[in-house]
């Protein structure tokens, strides 16, 4: 009576399959890193140690061999094939040589060359045919100013003028339908929205930040996905933790009363926020997304893992991963019925870059991947 069982029941689980994978959706958060501190040149601005703490900046994200880094970083979104990326810290750097007659000098400079490039094409060269980016956000930058065509510094006594351009990117599988969206917003920018709260840098406007959001179809289901970088923690540097936790507050509601309740919300980023973080006179951003209802995907995971994702040492050279906090965060607004293979990704030696294994870390962050299932 037995006889025809397996086959009845492998047809019941065929039949059943469209079902447990219609509201699935894998996707990824990674910062990938400026390629230097910028704390001293925040803490010189405006005085006779700014041109030093430029120079530095500039051959600190040489070393850290940017383009070596953009292939590395692409390797792995395209080992997981997340549906939906959010990138943060996609940097643009250009140099500007204000004596022509020197063929570029200085910024052909052996020591400080390699910090030129952009990192959006270099990624996306990385990555082919696989992925696009279809949102971007830009940050914090200078372009120019009224007299000059970017900041200018000096090597040697020679000057020359540097622009910088920070951007938050969200990348979309070669098979995914995905477009941006215009948030409501007072400061938008590109795809996406400018917060309206930033900390102020004397002569060079102000470290912006914001986010960017895009709709998305993933296996018949609507998604609107937004990616973020939030301020740096407070905890008693120069910058007020009260900025970041405005900024999340900002973000929450916008997020919220603009997505309805037919498309699943989904916030990945750099929220520069772990749950063990202090509250100042405002709650911590953490405690801001928990408050609004949202679900923090690593803790629907199965397992203790504690899953750190940042941070390396500046120069990336480190044996062993050094991260200590868990800031890189996967949130949805309706729970999910279960997450799998839930990741930090680019933490262990192997994902180090050639000579294998032993070269510089992708980045200071780990890339932090989960797939949601929904009912």
């Amino acid at each position: 009576m037995f006889k025809n069982f397996h086959g009845f029941a492998a047809a019941a689980l065929l039949a059943l399959s469209p079902l447990a994978h219609a509201g699935e959706i894998d996707v990824m958060t990674q910062n990938q890193y400026l390629g230097a501190d910028i704390g001293p040149l925040i803490a010189t601005l405006g005085t006779p140690a700014f041109n030093d703490s430029v120079v530095a900046a500039l051959r600190q994200i040489a070393a850290n061999s940017s383009q070596e880094r953009f292939v590395a970083l692409a390797a792995q979104v395209l080992k997981r094939r997340p549906h939906l990326v959010g990138l943060q810290e996609v940097w643009r750097f250009d140099c500007i040589p204000a004596v022509p007659e020197l063929n570029g000098y200085p910024c052909t400079d052996p020591s400080i060359a390699g910090a030129f490039s952009d990192h959006l094409a270099g990624t996306l060269a990385a990555l082919g045919a696989g992925y696009s980016a279809v949102g971007q956000v830009r940050n914090f930058s200078v372009q120019s100013f009224d007299v000059y065509p970017g900041i200018p510094f000096f090597i040697n006594g020679i000057p020359a003028f540097l622009r910088v351009m920070d951007r938050d990117v969200i990348l979309a599988r070669n098979d995914v339908a995905a477009e941006p969206l215009a948030l409501p917003c007072a400061k938008p920018s590109l795809d996406g929205c400018n917060f309206s709260v930033a900390v102020p840098l004397p002569g060079l406007g102000a470290i912006e930040r914001g986010f960017v959001a895009v709709d998305a179809t993933v296996n018949g289901e609507a998604y609107r996905f937004i990616n973020t970088h939030l301020e740096v923690q407070g905890g008693g540097g120069p910058i007020p933790a009260e900025v970041q936790a405005a900024q999340a507050f900002q973000l929450v509601q916008t997020a919220l009363g603009a997505t309805p309740a037919a498309r699943r919300l989904i916030i990945v980023g750099d929220m520069n926020s772990s749950p063990n973080d202090a509250p100042s006179t405002l709650p911590t951003p953490y405690q801001i997304f928990q408050g609004a209802g949202l679900h923090d995907a690593w803790l629907q995971r199965p397992g203790a893992v504690p899953g750190l994702s940042c941070c390396q040492l500046e120069g990336l050279d480190n044996q062993h991963s050094q991260h200590y906090e868990r800031i890189d965060l996967i949130y949805s607004r309706e729970l999910p019925w279960r997450v799998q293979e839930a990741r930090t990704i680019g933490d262990v030696s192997n994902d180090r870059t050639m000579p294998h294994g032993r070269g510089l870390w992708p980045s200071d962050h780990a890339s932090v991947a989960a797939r949601l299932q929904f009912r």
